[in-house]
């Protein structure tokens, strides 16, 4: 493999609400699907990619969908690469859940990478479930594998490969308009990554140092 692609579904009807998916799910609004197609064309004029591996929530099959519609790839889905669970917060905005859940809410400010949502998964839950999927991802013997995927399991993908300490993963922002390419060369991957067609940008997408982004406000997943 030479480049691996992390993209995010585009933006849905809940993200613009500020509403948690998780596990739950809700359409790309205009937004999201015009996002998709830039992301499209970007790929395409980069090289394209030779296989695309999804989420099978339906926001990223969506998202793939108009993705494939200029790439043309062959396509599998795979639950490892779906979202977090949000638990309890499913479908809830992020002001009902800081009013209903004051305590929790505020437990995710202070340590964003372990927190986990009632009857939900954290970071290292992610990682954990994930990492055996990139392991064997990587074995194909293709040169362009591109990943459709959500926020907060980006950020999990993206701690396993580089790899990322704690505080390093919890500053990372994937916002719906950016993909991000790890580019393989002398046994490690180089992180840079496309913003709106523009790019390659060199690094991660961040918060400033010492600063770090709770998990809920950084994606909604």
């Amino acid at each position: 493999m030479k480049y691996l692609y992390i993209i995010r579904h585009g933006e849905t009807y809940w993200n613009a609400e500020k509403r948690m998916q998780g596990r739950l799910d809700s359409p790309l609004n205009l937004r999201g699907q015009e996002q998709a197609q830039l992301h499209a064309q970007t790929l395409q004029r980069i090289g394209g990619v030779d296989y695309i591996l999804s989420s099978p929530s339906g926001r990223t099959r969506e998202t793939t969908a108009i993705l494939n519609r200029r790439l043309g790839a062959p396509v599998d889905y795979d639950e490892a690469l779906m979202e977090r669970d949000s638990g309890l917060w499913s479908g809830f905005t992020v002001e009902e859940i800081a009013e209903e859940y004051p305590h929790e809410w505020a437990a995710q400010d202070v340590d964003p990478f372990f927190h986990r949502p009632p009857e939900g998964e954290n970071l290292p839950d992610l990682i954990g479930r994930v990492a055996p999927c990139l392991e064997a991802l990587l074995t194909l013997p293709v040169e362009r594998i591109a990943i459709v995927t959500h926020g907060i399991m980006s950020r999990a993908i993206l701690t396993v490969l580089l790899p990322l300490v704690p505080e390093e993963a919890s500053r990372v922002r994937h916002p719906n308009d950016l993909f991000y390419r790890l580019r393989y060369e002398n046994g490690q991957h180089i992180p840079e990554f496309f913003r709106a067609g523009d790019g390659p940008i060199a690094g991660l997408l961040q918060a400033k140092p010492g600063e770090t982004i709770p998990v809920t406000q950084s994606s909604n997943d």
